[in-house]
């Protein structure tokens, strides 16, 4: 109990990703944590600098635990962040570091799905803030190299219709949660690959879905759990420059209305979702909401069916790029 986390335990596998913009690098005993790796970051083979972040994954190969994983359980204090993911399993965050620790089971460890699916995200939405990143709630698809971030509450369609507009050529970057950074003065939007997931009356919308199976979410909620290039070979991105903000208010009756709306408005709605954080993490994260701001922003007042209206918005988002009203090159302000 001394030396729970095993501090000079071996981990002779390590590898370097961006992440999010930031150079992390990720140290384990387990080949398998970096496979899940490879498949959520960006590797870099050659980069000398000194990493921003650094993870130290531990697998205690005495460890007994199996699936199904119970939700994880996070708690903090000041700079501390504890994540349990099992019994076995746990992560301590240090925030003023930019370090993770971590000790696991060899199940779970191998667990490549869970990794990509719940350990990398909260370990990012937990330590984003500290290395300037934001983390807002929002889907996003690509076009043309530019990102289009479909904001909303949840139960808006954010994750309908960003799957609705991959059937109109988009890539899919993120259906919730989507971060941003900035590097050279220039906003950046990040995903990870993390499952799609639709509601089970999605079905009757898309017929495709009726050969997936329906899973149980987080907070106990069935839905579909869709990989879009597995299931459907579409095309997954994991990097954009932001050039399109659309917030989305559904409809009971059928009809599409664009409305834009003030710069301080639509800040206002992405600021209400940020985490609470250490003052100057806040004021990193308005810094960078006031960049994603900065050209128009859009409200849709929509209903009806989510195919026609993903070819409104394609027709819209194009429509504005052709007429230079979107913001093809986003500074952030010093």
């Amino acid at each position: 109990m001394s030396d729970f986390l095993r501090k000079g335990a071996e981990t002779p596998f390590s590898a370097r990703y961006l992440i999010a913009g930031a150079l992390c690098e990720i140290s384990t005993n387990w080949r398998s944590i970096l496979e899940a790796a490879d498949e959520s970051f960006l590797p870099i083979d050659t980069c000398q600098d000194t990493p921003a972040l650094r993870f130290r994954f531990w697998v205690d190969s005495q460890a007994l635990s199996s699936p199904p994983w119970p939700n994880p359980y996070c708690r903090g204090l000041d700079h501390l962040v504890f994540v349990g993911f099992d019994t076995q399993s746990a992560l301590l965050v240090d925030l003023s570091e930019r370090r993770a620790i971590g000790r696991f089971s060899p199940a779970l460890a191998e667990d490549r799905a869970h990794w990509k699916s719940i350990i990398f995200p909260v370990l990012l939405s937990i330590i984003a803030a500290s290395f300037d990143v934001v983390e807002v709630h929002s889907a996003c698809v690509t076009r043309r190299e530019g990102g289009l971030l479909l904001a909303g509450d949840s139960g808006s369609g954010k994750s309908t219709l960003a799957f609705a507009l991959t059937q109109r050529g988009f890539g899919f970057l993120s259906d919730d949660r989507t971060y941003l950074s900035q590097q050279d003065r220039r906003l950046h939007a990040w995903g990870l690959p993390t499952p799609l997931k639709l509601r089970p009356d999605a079905a009757e919308l898309f017929p495709q879905l009726k050969s997936c199976q329906l899973g149980a979410t987080l907070d106990g909620e069935r839905a579909f759990h869709i990989d879009p290039e597995r299931h459907f070979g579409l095309r997954r991105s994991l990097h954009c420059e932001p050039r399109w903000l659309v917030f989305l208010q559904r409809k009971s009756r059928s009809e599409i209305n664009f409305e834009e709306i003030p710069k301080a408005d639509a800040t206002a709605r992405l600021k209400k979702d940020l985490m609470l954080e250490a003052p100057e993490a806040i004021e990193s994260q308005l810094r960078m909401l006031d960049a994603v701001t900065e050209a128009k922003c859009w409200l849709l007042r929509y209903g009806g069916e989510p195919l026609g209206v993903a070819e409104a918005l394609a027709h819209f988002c194009l429509s504005t790029l052709e007429a230079g009203s979107s913001h093809n090159d986003v500074h952030v302000s010093s």
